[in-house]
């Protein structure tokens, strides 16, 4: 788009700003009740009909400014998913209804490019209003399920201690296990509040692009002295030239430290190793990163040793490096030997 053509198109569409945000708050009014209740919402929409023209005519394009505003959509009380395409349908007439054939040629796929971004805000949106109020039942939840289970745990600590007399034997066993039964809920509770709130808190994923060397030098510098207090002896090396991966490096690097720390938990005092390479698997290009951990023969206990369905339901770090893996677009395997090896593979997208 040239200048000429540019200034064309934004002074045509400026002229019908207030007409185009008039029949946005008109629609809005119609698709949720909540919406006259906003004495700035027409001031709102003004605003957003100058930032999209803005959009629309820019030099270089580009939509994803649109994302923010899709986001104060959703903030519409009762505003539905399917409302969206009402909105869109607007949007596209009101934009282009005095623009030439050729312009409407010429603007239609940063229009639809825009309209994309704004119905990909609105569920970003969404997701993220779920996300605050999964977070906030889970915190109540926990609270009123922990309140009764303290004071059990407690009463019980305390009659256990004889301070209200002596109890028989077989008093002190039911009271133990009451106690023990208590603690273990309590543990359990923390666990799935815990396990929750780091979901929570890292399905957003920002992409940029970052050098693998340099993130693995970062892991080794944080996870080494950590290791080291259990036992472990660490080694990372690097199988070629790395390059550069276009992704999340704080998923990437919560993803292998939280691996590192699990194989360091099955496998106390043992040796730690992690190769990182980088491989074309079907014209598509691959982060694997294989950690492997020896095992002392006082850990080899077959309890705490992948595969143990209880042991891994349980740990967090396990847990949460599956679902990174997967929204990062990779995956995770686990495997062991009777030799005492673990073997942890994980593999991600380079793009």
């Amino acid at each position: 788009m040239n200048t000429e053509e540019q200034a064309q198109i934004y002074q045509t569409l400026y002229a019908r700003r207030q007409d185009i945000a008039h029949a946005w708050m008109t629609l809005m009014t119609e698709l949720s009740p909540a919406a006259t209740e906003s004495a700035d919402l027409q001031t709102t929409l003004l605003r957003t009909t100058d930032q999209l023209i803005k959009l629309l005519v820019s030099e270089p394009f580009t939509a994803e400014p649109a994302q923010q505003i899709g986001k104060a959509l959703e903030s519409v009380d009762n505003l539905q998913p399917e409302a969206l395409l009402q909105i869109y349908a607007l949007l596209d007439r009101e934009l282009t209804a005095e623009l030439t054939v050729e312009q409407i040629t010429l603007l239609h796929p940063r229009l639809v490019s825009l309209i994309g971004a704004l119905g990909s805000g609105f569920y970003m949106g969404k997701a993220e209003r779920a996300r605050a109020f999964n977070m906030n039942a889970m915190s109540m939840m926990g609270h009123d399920l922990k309140t009764p289970i303290n004071a059990i745990t407690g009463f019980s600590r305390v009659i256990l201690k004889g301070i209200d007399g002596p109890i028989t034997e077989f008093q002190q066993q039911d009271l133990t296990s009451i106690y023990d039964a208590g603690q273990k809920l309590l543990n359990m509770i923390d666990e799935v509040f815990r396990t929750a709130k780091s979901d929570a808190a890292k399905t957003n994923i920002y992409t940029a692009p970052f050098d693998m060397a340099e993130l693995l030098g970062d892991v080794l510098r944080v996870s080494q002295p950590i290791l080291a207090r259990r036992g472990n002896a660490l080694e990372i090396r690097c199988a070629g030239e790395l390059g550069e991966m276009n992704g999340d490096a704080s998923m990437v690097r919560w993803v292998l430290l939280g691996m590192l720390y699990y194989a360091s938990r099955l496998a106390p005092k043992g040796d730690i190793a992690l190769v990182a390479t980088r491989e074309k698997v079907q014209e598509l290009d691959w982060f694997f990163f294989d950690i492997t951990a020896k095992r002392t023969p006082d850990s080899a206990d077959a309890d705490s040793r992948p595969g143990n369905r209880e042991l891994e339901n349980n740990d967090v770090a396990l847990i949460t490096s599956k679902r990174f893996c997967e929204e990062l677009g990779g995956h995770l395997m686990t495997d062991a030997n009777d030799a005492g090896l673990l073997r942890f593979t994980v593999r991600l997208p380079v793009r």
